[in-house]
């Protein structure tokens, strides 16, 4: 007994090095191969666990290497999980060439399993994450039980009882201390990004003012200028584009003085439907401009609560982004509706989309896929739906789109 105990506190500690690795890797921001870096360190728990099984009485061995297989899976990428599962496969073939077949068609019905809940198992949070973990290590135990009772073993199921519990508690584990790191990665970012945008406010409202009144005299000089009859060609292209310059300086001022401003506690019933309709007729000249067609799909009367100038600032924000991501034309649909108590409103376009680390970078300050963007439009973006109860997700394909989701209470 007391070897059998032993064996499950090591194996144990194999699984606890997974875990260690992901945060280890999570603190390396300049690590380019940290997917491949933890999938090394989850196949060498999964070896260890498989060259060093857990013996219990009558020849019958236990391993953990379900828990590699599922952290793979469902904390690196599905296909990761797949060289996983073909690396267990191989060492099955060397070590115990009779259960190959076996493994196959356990391993088979399992990333099934795993692939119908892998979306919604990554929009969940903590306890679903755990419950999934747990229910289908459960239904593992149940065919291994189902398994000693068939050759004769009932007496055998008080040790799988063991040592599925603490198969379980070493899943949970891992699951949490995982989860707990990205919290913790995240929470970091946002404290970063909360020192950044406090910095841009102070800058915002101490020197914004100063800044606009010289340049108005500078712009209006400029004007004055550019009405003159006896300039080049040369000078009136300089004069524009000196105009031109002033006046992007102008919005990014304003950008600022929008993070600087404070939040207003004002709010009101908005007409969702009408302001869409607005926003899109006040756009499709621009729209036009880049050969952009855009398409409305929105129920009329929806209502929500919040400023109304910040919401037309935040659809204006998203429709020119979209327009912007379209350089050769294309199609820009906004569709609005109804679901339960929730107002949700899509932007679409067919653009040149957003790469996955671009994706994640959205809204952080300075950081902008346009040659001259300075990032901020996003982060007011989201900082209005934030102040208006919303949420928001993005999703997007490289050279095929992206799609803008709001969803607002009603």
């Amino acid at each position: 007994m007391k070897g059998f105990i032993s064996e499950l506190f090591f194996h144990f500690f194999i699984m606890m090095i997974i875990p260690l690795v992901n945060i280890i890797l999570h603190r390396q921001s300049r690590c380019q191969r940290k997917n491949w870096i933890f999938l090394i360190v989850i196949c060498i728990s999964l070896l260890l666990s498989m060259l060093f099984p857990v013996r219990i009485a009558d020849g019958l061995e236990f391993d953990f290497k379900y828990i590699p297989v599922f952290i793979a899976f469902f904390y690196i990428k599905p296909r990761y999980g797949l060289i996983v599962i073909g690396f267990l496969i191989s060492v099955t073939f060397i070590v115990e060439i009779d259960k190959v077949l076996l493994t196959i068609i356990n391993y088979f019905i399992i990333s099934i399993l795993f692939f119908s809940v892998y979306k919604r198992y990554h929009k969940s949070k903590l306890p679903f994450k755990l419950f999934t973990g747990i229910i289908f290590y459960l239904l593992i135990f149940g065919t291994r039980s189902i398994y000693l009772i068939q050759i004769g073993y009932i007496e055998d199921i008080p040790h799988l009882l063991s040592f599925s519990a603490i198969s379980i508690v070493t899943l949970s584990a891992i699951i949490y201390l995982i989860e707990m790191n990205k919290l913790h990665v995240i929470m970091m970012e946002q404290l970063k990004n909360a020192d950044k945008l406090n910095a841009i406010s102070q800058l915002a409202a101490s020197i914004a003012h100063e800044i606009r009144n010289p340049m108005t005299t500078i712009r209006g000089f400029l004007q004055l200028m550019k009405d003159e009859k006896n300039l080049t060609s040369n000078q009136g292209m300089f004069i524009s584009l000196s105009l031109e310059e002033l006046d992007r300086t102008h919005h990014i001022i304003n950008d600022f003085l929008s993070l600087a401003r404070p939040s207003s506690p004002l709010t009101e019933s908005i007409p969702l439907s009408k302001i869409i309709f607005d926003t899109a007729d006040f756009m499709r000249p621009y729209a036009v401009m880049s050969n952009v067609n855009i398409i409305l799909n929105v129920e009329d009367n929806l209502l929500i609560a919040g400023n109304i100038n910040e919401c037309k600032q935040l659809f204006i924000n998203v429709i020119k982004n979209g327009i912007e991501a379209m350089p050769n034309g294309g199609n820009l649909e906004i569709i609005a509706f109804q679901q339960s108590h929730l107002a949700i409103v899509e932007i679409n376009d067919d653009g040149i989309g957003l790469s996955p680390l671009q994706l994640k970078q959205l809204g952080q300050p300075y950081y902008s896929t346009k040659t001259k963007g300075t990032g901020l439009g996003l982060m007011i973006t989201f900082d209005i739906i934030k102040r208006m109860k919303g949420d928001y997700e993005i999703s997007s394909t490289e050279n095929e789109g992206t799609s803008f989701k709001i969803t607002f209470p009603m």
